[in-house]
């Protein structure tokens, strides 16, 4: 059995399980955003979950493999507690301890769900990525920089002074998110943070501004970008001539769909991938994706590592044919075709 943790509508590994079922492989998926499975019993012979379509209960110990593709389990696995709940005792209104900040409930279900998945990586024989689904970029910056790898100059400021005085070589400063940012849906609509140059507006304020402590980085002078998908010891990586149009030169995310960046296979030099394998050595991560600029001497500058990572955009323009790549993987915990 396969055992993949992620979200309903990610289409990678909608893709990897084409290839395993084509591979005869049985697969158990478990989406951090349905009602799909809901927890039985933990005991000696293992952790049990039923799935309440077919009503049939699994161990996720029988798991040979283990794709940590996105989180997997979720609070409604173990409760079905609606907000609207409450919780009393006599005359004591104890709801809060339920469903408010101190929520109990969130408390024990987050423990349990740590080890369910400390259980199940200890267990698997093959394991794509591990239970860490976010890395400090802060904290990764000091290790790539460590491991001889070249990263933007960076502060964390709280106001238009503190960033000002940062712009020593009047190159340009950028801002971008210190976490993940924002990815989320409201309603009808899909909100997303990015990389965004700072306004000489606000540099030139002779009035001090203040605000929550932002990570500011030098604007870099680029070639191109690559982004890297990596998988034990292997790299997949694409170019992206980001700077052929000004939507894109400062995020490429900002896909200009009229005129869309060219991208073309690339080989990182081997030095370079030596400095990421040490990296991820140090992350205890066998997968990930990493994003990267060529400047305009040449040099390869480090921006940051994104465990999940999405590899669909580097794959299908490239023919890396990654799905195949990823399920064949699962199976033999290797790059062996049997």
């Amino acid at each position: 059995m396969i055992l993949i943790f992620t979200i309903e509508h990610d289409i990678s590994t909608t893709n990897v399980i084409k290839w395993l079922d084509y591979f005869e492989e049985e697969v158990i998926r478990m989406n951090a955003d349905d009602d799909l499975h809901k927890f039985e019993e933990i005991n000696s012979e293992g952790i049990f979950f039923r799935n309440i379509l077919t009503n049939k209960v699994f161990n996720l110990l029988d798991a040979k493999a283990c794709w940590w593709r996105r989180r997997g389990i979720s609070k409604s696995c173990f409760t079905d507690l609606k907000k609207e709940d409450t919780l009393i005792n006599g005359t004591f209104d104890l709801t809060s301890l339920i469903n408010g900040d101190n929520n109990l409930i969130n408390k024990e279900v987050n423990d349990l769900i740590d080890f369910i998945y400390y259980q199940v990586y200890k267990n698997c024989k093959i394991n794509i990525g591990r239970p860490t689904f976010n890395v400090n970029k802060l904290i990764v910056n000091e290790m790539a920089e460590k491991h001889g790898l070249r990263i933007p100059a960076f502060k964390i400021a709280r106001n238009n002074h503190q960033i000002a005085s940062f712009n020593k070589r009047n190159t340009g400063l950028i801002s971008k998110a210190i976490s993940n940012g924002v990815y989320n849906t409201i309603g009808n609509h899909r909100f997303y943070s990015y990389t965004e140059l700072i306004e000489d507006e606000l540099l030139e304020k002779r009035k001090e501004v203040n605000f929550f402590p932002s990570l500011i980085m030098e604007k870099v002078e680029k070639k191109s970008e690559i982004r890297t998908f990596y998988l034990d010891g292997q790299f997949y990586s694409m170019a992206i001539f980001s700077q052929s149009s000004d939507q894109t030169k400062v995020d490429f995310r900002k896909y200009n769909n009229k005129k869309p960046n060219k991208t073309e296979p690339y080989k990182l030099p081997k030095n370079t991938e030596d400095k990421l394998v040490k990296l991820f050595n140090e992350l205890d991560l066998n997968c990930g994706s990493v994003d990267l600029i060529i400047d305009t001497k040449g040099d390869y500058i480090f921006l940051e590592i994104n465990p999940v990572g999405q590899y669909g955009m580097v794959s299908d323009p490239c023919n890396y044919n990654l799905d195949k790549r990823i399920a064949k993987y699962l199976i033999n915990g290797s790059f062996k075709e049997n």
